[in-house]
């Protein structure tokens, strides 16, 4: 890696990476940077442990990488190692799902898609014992109740989510996607998008609405058994230590605990979306791109998952961290 390279991710490391301009939209200023903070930089990167899913993908003398991330986490995940990291560098460009740290979108499409029509509210799409149970499971997440009453019930089953995973120490901030991002524009490279919010926010938006309810009871009765906790904690665990079969087995799970939204959950949001996103990676090399693709570790495991797919396709995955 040339030093120019290695400079700007030193810097950007010693930045004090908190993810927390993924809220404001703004990068901080890269501060100056001594020889010596330097060297201690390019030492945390060379002392932390792999983590997450790491594949090289190789077909026709083209080579791009796959990463798993998660999508919460907490400022004790990063720096990520340095072979993550030169490897992103070498890319010619990073691919996310969709780029949270653009604000102004994300926001227009929370208005499009998840918002109800006024003067409609959450509590008057939903039966009075449904409501009372999200009103007790807000309460416990110091959620505010009326902060959920302009969303259609998906939404309000992802804002409990969330919320839960905050509870337990773990923020969005801290997604790893937002890491990468921030070092690719520290290295100018650009920040594409394999599916966009549109295209994910349609994919909720498509749930009938006896069926978002149907989610929405669901979840409450996950958080009602109180079994997050372990199951959480089970999944970071198998994401910290590179392990690909166990957070299939938790992906598993999570269809056994929801097994009324089991089959939609497992065809639009995995065996769909990874289809789809197989053959923008394959189109993408076929062009010539050499890219550094973050999506979400559960994309990367089972028969389904992008690495099976693209070995059907006849690339050649090589697991960087075996």
């Amino acid at each position: 890696m040339s030093k120019r390279i290695t400079r700007l991710l030193l810097i950007l490391l010693l930045a004090g990476w908190q993810g927390v301009w993924a809220e404001s939209g703004l990068t901080p200023a890269a501060p100056a940077v001594t020889e010596a903070a330097a060297a201690d930089a390019l030492r945390q990167m060379q002392a932390a442990p792999p983590r997450g899913l790491l594949y090289a993908i190789s077909k026709n003398g083209q080579t791009a990488y796959l990463f798993g991330t998660i999508h919460v986490g907490k400022a004790s995940f990063f720096p990520l190692d340095l072979a993550t990291t030169q490897a992103l560098a070498q890319s010619s460009e990073l691919m996310v799902e969709l780029d949270a740290s653009q604000i102004d979108k994300m926001q227009a499409g929370l208005q499009r898609y998840a918002a109800l029509p006024p003067p409609q509210t959450l509590d008057s799409t939903l039966p009075p014992a449904l409501m009372q149970r999200l009103h007790t499971q807000l309460d416990a997440l110091d959620i505010p109740r009326e902060s959920v009453q302009p969303w259609k019930p998906w939404m309000a089953t992802l804002t409990l989510t969330v919320g839960a995973l905050k509870k337990l120490g773990y923020g969005f901030e801290y997604a790893t996607e937002f890491y990468f991002i921030a070092i690719a524009n520290a290295l100018h490279k650009p920040v594409a998008e394999l599916e966009g919010i549109d295209y994910q926010f349609q994919l909720f938006d498509s749930i009938p609405p006896q069926d978002q309810l149907v989610y929405l009871d669901e979840t409450l009765g996950y958080l009602e058994k109180d079994d997050m906790q372990v199951d959480t904690q089970a999944l970071i665990a198998a994401w910290l230590a590179h392990d690909p079969v166990a957070l299939q087995q938790l992906t598993l799970k999570s269809f056994e605990d929801t097994p009324r939204s089991a089959n939609w959950m497992k065809q639009k949001l995995f065996t769909e979306r990874n289809q789809r996103m197989a053959d923008k990676i394959d189109q993408m090399l076929s062009d010539g791109h050499t890219p550094f693709v973050a999506v979400g570790a559960l994309h990367l495991t089972g028969n389904d998952g992008l690495p099976a797919l693209l070995t059907q396709r006849g690339y050649r995955i090589i697991n960087c961290y075996p």
